[in-house]
């Protein structure tokens, strides 16, 4: 097959953004709306996935529509000492993400379980291992906006923090969590890719065919479980710029949040009480560089009407990984 041009692959590219369709056949399907062969589809997603322009093709999945209270924290531990801490916290399983900030709070984490209470368990237990006392949480309530991860390799990649969902989750049988877990790897890059996943899941022992594979993702997609299958690409070579900003709200902490959260340089807004200080909200902000991060800082404080925030910005990623749901021991 000739080596695809650029207009397609970016075309290509373009379209995935979109998600790919929940059918039997997606990249026909995808195909077709760009006038381009199933097998060109493909050989380009391939192509992609392995010169690692595409990071990731999988499916995002909700953590609190699967019955998850996600949670992000920090904790102030000396700067001697982080490297021991960010080393107990790669051991837990239930923590996804660890990362150093040149900040007051250095060691920040993100984890889930799958109850509130555990939740509320498993920090208790962290602190007193870490043996600290200042720290703080970050709980779905208090967000405005949380899309991406800290990337080391300069990817942002959507993050599982999301709010409470209003509904009980749906309860899902041996065979649908089985589908998750498998969701949670690659989707296979072939003509009939729930036929692939249902395959794996026969030699696992159960006993599913391709249109019960189909069909779930369906029902899991309109229960909010499943947001689509999706490329993650990589954006840029470079390591990309973020900042952790602080920004001290002296009037209404809820409109200072919609508008900072407005910024499509914002990845995460959330609120906290700063103890002397009152409500503020806190931004993570994303930009090429140092000087177009605080561009984008100092347009945020004009649009906005805030004071210049207190800057953080990160210093080392310790750890990163999805989040496994439905493992044993649960």
């Amino acid at each position: 097959m000739p080596p695809q041009s650029d207009q397609t692959v970016a075309r290509v590219i373009e379209a995935l953004g979109d998600g790919l369709p929940l059918t039997v056949r997606p990249f026909a399907d995808l195909g077709e709306r760009l006038g381009l062969s199933e097998a060109d589809v493909l050989a380009v997603v391939r192509d992609l996935r392995a010169q690692r322009a595409i990071v990731r093709v999988g499916a995002a999945l909700a953590p609190g529509a699967l019955g998850y209270h996600p949670s992000l924290s920090a904790v102030a531990v000396a700067e001697e000492r982080v490297e021991e801490a960010a080393d107990l916290l790669r051991e837990l399983p239930y923590v996804t993400h660890v990362f150093e900030l040149d900040d007051r709070y250095r060691l920040w984490y993100a984890l889930a379980t799958t109850s509130r209470a555990r939740l509320e368990v498993a920090e208790s237990e962290i602190a007193t291992r870490l043996g600290v006392s200042d720290r703080y949480r970050v709980l779905p309530d208090e967000q405005f906006k949380a899309t991406a991860t800290f990337a080391a390799d300069g990817t942002p990649e959507p993050w599982s923090v999301a709010a409470e969902p209003e509904e009980a989750p749906p309860a899902l049988d041996r065979d649908e969590q089985a589908l998750v877990r498998l969701l949670q790897g690659e989707f296979p890059l072939a003509e009939r890719p729930f036929s692939a996943l249902a395959i794996t899941l026969g030699e696992c022992g159960y006993d599913v065919d391709e249109r019960w594979a189909l069909d779930s993702a369906r029902e899991l997609s309109d229960a909010g479980v499943l947001g689509g299958f999706e490329a993650t690409l990589r954006t840029r070579p470079e390591p990309w710029r973020l900042a952790l900003t602080t920004w001290l709200c002296p009037g209404d902490p809820q409109a200072a949040g919609e508008a900072i959260a407005s910024f499509p340089e914002v990845l995460h807004c959330f609120t906290r009480r700063v103890p002397g200080a009152g409500m503020s909200v806190l931004a993570l902000v994303e930009a090429d560089d140092r000087a177009a991060l605080d561009q984008s800082i100092a347009r945020i404080a004009a649009i906005a009407d805030l004071d210049a925030p207190r800057i953080a910005c990160p210093v080392t990623e310790f750890k990163r990984t999805q989040l496994r749901f439905f493992a044993e021991g649960e």
